[in-house]
């Protein structure tokens, strides 16, 4: 297969370009769709897949994942506070596991497909849109994920060049500026830029040095510059970029006080990311063509902090992650009685990571741990969908994908004992999807799809024992339906689905105890849910929305790898029983706007235990906002957790810490535009 996609590759550039050349002029390439400014949460249809605009009044600080995730129903994200080190992306149950598994929920900032979970960005300025398509999207997506692909597109330049300059203060000492600027959008070529840079004092104290935790200063850049030699053909070049200078991962103990820790000595965070992608579209005769190159590269240097168990443990985790990507997709006309579209995809990685773990005693400190591993990752796929109406209202598709992922691990120790685990193999995957959609209506759409989705299998670094190492490849049979309707003259839109995944080899990733952290399979699973997403527009001034999801994911099998017990039948960790958001946002035509909204979140689970003290109780965040918004400038208040809520973002079940969930904060934010 890997031979299969070298000669494509070798083939089909060449032939497109040629193609390229002598098909019939046709109107430009650029297909731009109108940005929505409201917030207007809703496009959401049966398939399960949610669009959302970004409101350019809601603060900058806030467009984050995690803030994302709170308004599209059954996706969740725990954040750790340290980048998106160590962070859980579930999305209907599916989790990513931290570190060492391929993510359930894949990621792309426009052309650049992001790798592990924990080189995701926390912030999302300079991106005017967000879409989450849900359920196995291996047949529509290079890097499509088993759970489903979250797409973060670009802001695209208007009729005329422009731009803003962001400037924010808030509590905490927080201080945030940011600049996006535009050209035209021109017939042969246009241009998109922004950077912004945060920096707020930690919101854990150490009584003990008389210092703040977990201090953050990040900064980040992305760019965009298009290129149309001829109308039919399009070359686009993706820059970004962001760097972390922060203070320890913000964890505490179980047992004490949310915002404060007692420990003799603190640690850094430090994360540099960098992503380069280079895109050549074509109309050709046969369909549009498109052929993306694209690179990443991540790095922790390091990971540094200390942890009062007891005994008081030290850690320090150095890692790099780099990733080389080529997708090639051609597709037909979209409007066509049979459309098709096919692709090929090939990805190569390397992880390499270190780690020292020590027991801190009264005469020093004294090593458990010292290891390094590296992690090479080559994956190769050809994937495609078809899609043909049989009769008036219906169309069926059909999807495939064929892939193949080569995997080698070397994981060299020398503390508590020499040792060396090296190990190879190769996971194949066959895909397919059916789906069905039928118009009931010109208003209402019913969907139906069974489709399978996997992540390869691969080894975990954080444990020495050979036999416990490995993990398998996780399998899904999805089966998904749902309905999409408005009515009251469009004025409300209405979404509602429901899923059943039967799951095998169920990844969980965790501290299964002090001194060993893995991926451990669970042989049978099963997620069974529903959410809902509506829009209300009673007048043009107000919009409001509303979402809810629930999924119930059971262990059906499952035994603890060191204390083989059973907790079959249990629910399993990181998934909450429900998530839920209400929002209400009004813009004045005479400048003046305002919005709220509420978040909850269920119950969650960080082991397959049940046990309480592992485990985030239900909670609700408030927040809100309020300014003038004119064509040159903009002003507005904001707050966010007003009611001061206290809750786990991330509970750590081995170590026996958590990290808070950010407290009340509020702020200022001036925009001048022009």
């Amino acid at each position: 297969m890997h031979l299969v996609l070298r000669v494509i590759l070798s083939l089909v550039v060449p032939a497109s370009v040629a193609v390229a050349q002598t098909a019939p002029p046709s109107e430009p390439i650029v297909r731009v769709e109108k940005i929505v400014v409201e917030e207007s949460l809703l496009a959401a249809d049966a398939t399960g897949t949610t669009r959302v605009h970004f409101d350019p009044t809601v603060p900058a600080t806030t467009l984050a994942l995690g803030a994302l995730a709170a308004r599209v129903a059954n996706l969740h994200v725990n954040a750790g506070g340290a980048g998106s080190f160590g962070d859980l992306f579930t999305l209907r149950g599916l989790a990513n596991t931290p570190y060492f598994s391929d993510p359930s929920v894949t990621v792309y900032f426009d052309d650049l497909p992001l790798g592990s979970s924990f080189t995701y960005p926390t912030g999302l300025f300079g991106f005017a849109s967000a879409t989450v398509y849900r359920g196995p999207q291996g047949t529509a997506f290079g890097r499509g994920g088993e759970g489903g692909t979250i797409t973060l597109t670009s802001a695209e330049p208007g009729a005329r060049a422009g731009g803003e300059l962001r400037l924010s203060l808030g509590n905490s000492n927080a201080h945030f500026a940011a600049l996006e600027a535009h050209s035209a959008r021109g017939e042969k070529a246009d241009a998109t830029v922004a950077a912004s840079a945060f920096e707020r004092d930690g919101y854990i104290a150490n009584t003990t040095l008389g210092t703040r935790v977990d201090d953050q200063v990040s900064s980040a850049a992305s760019a965009r510059v298009r290129v149309r030699p001829t109308t039919a053909s399009e070359f686009t070049l993706q820059l970004l970029a962001s760097r972390h200078r922060d203070g320890a991962q913000p964890l505490v103990p179980l047992a004490g006080p949310p915002f404060s820790v007692t420990r003799g000595r603190e640690g850094s965070t430090n994360i540099d990311f960098g992503g380069v992608a280079l895109k050549g579209a074509f109309d050709t005769t046969l369909g549009r063509l498109t052929s993306a190159t694209s690179a990443t590269s991540w790095k922790l240097k390091p990971y540094d902090n200390r942890l009062v168990l007891p005994p008081t443990l030290d850690s320090k985790i150095v890692q790099t992650q780099r990733g080389w990507n080529e997708e090639i997709r051609l597709a037909s006309d979209t409007r066509a009685d049979f459309a098709w579209k096919a692709g090929a995809w090939f990805s190569d990685g390397q992880t390499i990571g270190e780690v020292t773990r020590g027991l801190v005693l009264p005469f020093g400190v004294v090593p458990i741990e010292v290891s390094s591993y590296t992690l090479n990752a080559r994956t190769v796929a050809l994937f495609g969908e078809a899609t043909f109406a049989p009769a008036a209202g219906w169309h069926l598709t059909a999807g495939l994908r064929a892939e193949e992922t080569k995997k080698d691990f070397d994981r060299s120790q020398r503390v508590p004992g020499p040792g060396r685990i090296t190990a190879g193999k190769t996971f194949d995957a066959f895909l397919p999807k059916l789906s069905a959609n039928y118009a009931l209506s010109a208003e209402t759409t019913a969907s139906a799809s069974l489709s399978l989705g996997t992540k390869p299998g691969g080894w975990s670094a954080y444990t020495g024992n050979a036999n416990l190492a490995a993990f398998k490849t996780e399998e899904t049979t999805a089966f998904e339906t749902g309905l999409d309707t408005s009515f009251a003259r469009k004025t409300v839109t209405l979404a509602a689905r429901a899923f059943v995944y039967a799951i095998r080899n169920y990844q969980i990733e965790r501290s299964f105890n002090a001194s060993d952290y893995l991926v451990v399979d669970a042989p049978r699973a099963r997620a069974v849910g529903g959410e809902l997403e509506a829009t209300w527009r009673p007048i043009p001034e107000w919009t409001l929305t509303a979402t809810l999801g629930v999924t119930q994911i059971t262990l059906r099998e499952f035994t603890d790898p060191f204390t083989k017990k059973s907790y079959a039948g249990n629910r399993a960790p990181y998934a909450p029983d429900y998530d839920a958001h209400v929002s209400a946002t009004w813009h004045s035509p005479s400048g003046w706007f305002a919005g709220a909204e509420v978040a909850a979140i269920g119950r969650t689970f960080y082991d397959e235990s049940e046990n309480p003290l592992f485990a985030s109780r239900a909670h609700a965040v408030l927040n809100a906002r309020a300014g003038y918004d004119t064509p040159r400038w903009r002003v507005s208040l904001s707050g966010e957790n007003l009611s001061d809520e206290t809750y786990a973002a991330l509970i750590i079940p081995g170590v026996r810490h958590a990290a808070p969930g950010a407290p009340r904060t509020y702020g200022f934010e001036a925009t001048v535009k022009w």
